[in-house]
C-alpha cells in the first residue's frame, strides 16, 4: 500500500466524488474496476467528505505497490 517514509504511516488519497458511481461512492463496488463481487475490503483513499473509498485486493495492488523490504545488515562475525 502507499506507505509513508517511516514505513509505517499510511497517507490517503482524496477522491472527486463526481467521478465515480453512486456504489463506488457507497463502497459497494471498486472504485478502480466497477467490481461488486467480492465487495471490495482495501481503504485506499477517502471522499472530501471523509467517507471511506474501496478497491478489490488487486486494484489496490496495482494503485499502490507493497514498499521494497527493507535491508537489513547480518551481524558481523569475528
Amino acid at each position: 500500500m502507499n506507505w509513508g517514509p517511516t514505513g509505517t504511516a499510511r497517507s490517503m488519497v482524496t477522491f472527486d466524488p463526481d467521478g465515480l458511481t453512486w456504489a463506488q461512492r457507497d463502497g459497494d463496488a471498486c472504485v478502480v474496476c466497477h467490481k461488486k463481487w467480492p465487495r471490495p475490503r482495501v481503504r485506499v483513499g477517502r471522499l472530501p467528505d471523509d467517507s471511506a473509498v474501496l478497491a478489490c485486493a488487486d486494484c489496490a495492488e496495482a494503485l499502490f505497490p507493497a514498499p521494497l523490504a527493507k535491508v537489513v545488515a547480518f551481524p558481523a562475525r569475528f
